[in-house]
């Protein structure tokens, strides 16, 4: 399944295009999301290229809520933005070459800011199934994200952007729910993001998941 927009700024416009590569975002990247049970609870492995990207996560919650597959959110945003600290530290791509860039636009504190972001919107996004079916994110939702990022370079991106960041992450977002992860691709040339469920994942249909 193919999910694309039409050009804008985020493809026009790269925060990093005057940095060496190792230090970019990828423009072209597929990632693995894989879920299996530990002890009668589901965790997810993400990959890259065989490579583990951070830890092997379960949803932090009671009850199952999928928050496990949440890196699709800064992927997204990598590719769609082309901003993400989450993803930079996950795929070791910050910008150590410049000082003030890495401490500030890398650091800490923009990496606690997108993962804030991640969960207000998750929030939302629980409360209105996921965005099945919606088509816009709430002002509110979006006047926060504005807010919490007007210190960040990403602050260029305007709510609109922002919101088809969001509801094209969780059209693929419901698809790792629906079919217990898969493979998904993104390409921030296009702004697009393609997933392509594995037969290793067929096993682990949505009412084995809920």
């Amino acid at each position: 399944m193919r999910i694309q927009n039409n050009k804008n700024k985020a493809t026009d416009s790269v925060f990093d295009s005057s940095f060496k590569e190792s230090e970019q975002l990828p423009k072209k990247f597929t990632i693995n999301f894989d879920s299996f049970l530990v002890d009668e609870r589901w965790k997810t492995k993400v990959t890259l290229d065989g490579f583990q990207l951070g830890d092997i996560i379960n949803d932090n919650s009671k009850t199952s809520d999928y928050y496990r597959f949440h890196d699709i959110f800064h992927f997204s945003f990598a590719a769609i933005l082309g901003w993400s600290p989450c993803t930079r530290a996950m795929m070791k791509r910050k910008r150590k070459s410049d000082y003030w860039i890495d401490e500030v636009e890398d650091g800490a504190r923009a990496t606690i800011t997108e993962e804030a972001l991640s969960m207000i919107i998750f929030n939302e996004a629980k409360r209105k199934n996921y965005f099945d079916g919606v088509n816009s994110v709430s002002k509110t939702t979006l006047r926060i994200i504005k807010e919490m990022t007007e210190d960040f370079e990403v602050n260029i991106r305007t709510a609109k952007e922002w919101e088809k960041a969001i509801l094209k992450a969780y059209e693929v977002f419901r698809l790792l729910m629906a079919n217990g992860g898969g493979k998904v691709e993104f390409d921030a040339f296009n702004s697009a993001i393609s997933y392509t469920m594995r037969s290793s994942n067929r096993t682990n249909a949505y009412s084995k998941l809920a």
